[in-house]
């Protein structure tokens, strides 16, 4: 998969941008706070409709305009074929193309484009609120699957539901009803996220020693308050004891304490917690070899390498784990890099450059 050009319009601080990228290796360089991240930002917006950052619609738009747009070109090689998506983003709505025709919902846009990203606050992923893995695993499991974001979506609306009702002392059969439709989303949502992590128990551990050049195994547990039965009459049956042995904490808390919603994804190195002993430094590759570990299993199930975007990422890098990084990367789709200095290793990639208003390449 190859992004060819992208066009930005009243998108962050770009007013007008048209640019076209021509190599598989693209290193977009300048000062802090020009933009460089926002190229990134406006690739992955266009896989999942919504921006890496913590960042809402209305934050995407020029300061002192109504609306924002992203036009985006790319080359399916699984394909061989161009195809191209678009978006106006206004306050409070928004709006999607595939080859120039508007679609009815974001679900109609997953999976034609294909990226996986890193940024630096990734580094402490491992360290933050689960919430944040929770996300993690939903965006990648979202570009696999419509199903799965539906399924996750109806279980956030009748999870809150479930919580008001719960604060309201509704009737038991009402909250037994809820509880009951919240029990088979949960299913799918659990039994996904643990067939992604199983997935990714490989090459996760293969990437970190790579990265890290010392043989020491990264291993991923998935922490869930559900059940792990495989089968869903199972895994229903035990949920709804689950339920019923919490039953008066949760009148107590007034709040659904089983769930997928209370899921983590926890990572040990050589069998210590990397939350609890990892240093920053192991904390970083670790999450970096988890987003080359997620590009490889979407490679996997699509048949099509994903673009790899990555955001300022050798800037706490030393030149060892940044040249490991690099080859490991050698022969792997598109990648797009940002950075204020160039290091060694960056003689194969075109080098671009951004004053926030344009992207010139470097002759």
């Amino acid at each position: 998969m190859f992004v060819k050009r992208i066009v930005l319009h009243n998108f962050r601080n770009y007013q007008d941008l048209d640019f076209s990228f021509d190599s598989l290796r693209t290193y977009i360089t300048g000062p802090n706070g020009v933009g460089k991240t926002s190229v990134l930002e406006a690739c992955y917006y266009m896989t999942l409709g919504r921006s890496f950052r913590k960042a809402e619609d209305k934050d995407l738009i020029k300061t002192g305009e109504t609306e924002a747009s992203i036009f985006l070109e790319y080359h399916s090689e699984k394909e061989n074929k161009d195809h191209s998506l678009s978006v106006i983003i206004g306050t409070g709505y928004k709006t999607f193309a595939f080859d120039g025709e508007k679609v009815k919902s974001l679900s109609k846009i997953l999976g034609h484009l294909l990226a996986v990203y890193y940024d630096p606050s990734l580094v402490f992923l491992f360290k933050d609120e689960p919430a944040e893995r929770r996300k993690l695993l939903n965006e990648c499991l979202s570009q696999m699957s419509p199903k799965y974001l539906y399924a996750l979506s109806r279980y956030k609306k009748l999870l809150k539901e479930r919580n008001s009702a719960l604060v309201q002392n509704y009737d038991s059969d009402v909250i037994n009803v809820l509880r009951n439709e919240l029990i088979n989303l949960s299913y799918r949502i659990v039994k996904d996220r643990k067939d992604l992590i199983s997935s990714l128990a490989k090459p996760v551990s293969s990437y970190y020693q790579k990265l890290f050049g010392e043989e020491k195994e990264l291993k991923l547990v998935y922490k869930t308050s559900s059940p792990l039965d495989d089968d869903q009459e199972s895994f229903v049956k035990n949920s709804i004891r689950l339920f019923e042995e919490s039953k008066s904490l949760e009148n107590m808390k007034r709040q659904t304490l089983i769930g997928p919603h209370r899921d983590d994804l926890c990572a040990y190195l050589s069998s210590k917690s990397l939350q609890a002993y990892g240093s920053q430094g192991e904390n970083r590759l670790a999450s970096l070899s988890l987003k080359l570990a997620i590009r490889e299993t979407l490679t996997k199930v699509f048949e099509e390498e994903p673009v790899l975007l990555l955001d300022d990422v050798t800037s706490d890098l030393d030149d060892k784990r940044t040249a490991n990084l690099l080859k490991s990367l050698s022969d792997k789709g598109q990648v797009l890099v940002t950075g204020t200095t160039i290091r060694e290793g960056f003689e194969a990639y075109e080098i671009d450059e951004t004053d926030g208003k344009k992207i010139t390449r470097r002759k």
